[in-house]
């Protein structure tokens, strides 16, 4: 091996292990996701999901009657008017 192919051959190996490293390094940066993305929203509410386990025994479709019933549930689960919209 000749002393130019050599350098070219360890100057290719260089790039690479610097373009590895680098690429490492900036995937390494990310922020994790997190745990829980909607803490506190009406999935993770008790009254919710107890209004929505009765709608689904009886089992009541998709639709107006469905979302009624949601709301006059959850109110009374509350102990408030149900917000008109």
């Amino acid at each position: 091996m000749s002393q130019a192919t050599k350098t070219v051959f360890l100057r290719a190996v260089a790039i690479a292990a610097l373009t590895l490293a680098a690429g490492s390094i900036a995937l390494g940066d990310d922020p994790p996701p997190p745990a829980n993305p909607a803490p506190g929203g009406r999935h993770n509410n008790p009254a919710w999901a107890a209004c929505k386990k009765q709608a689904d025994d009886q089992k009541l479709e998709r639709g107006d009657a469905r979302r009624e019933f949601m709301k006059t549930c959850i109110a009374k689960s509350s102990g408030t008017s149900p917000a008109s919209s």
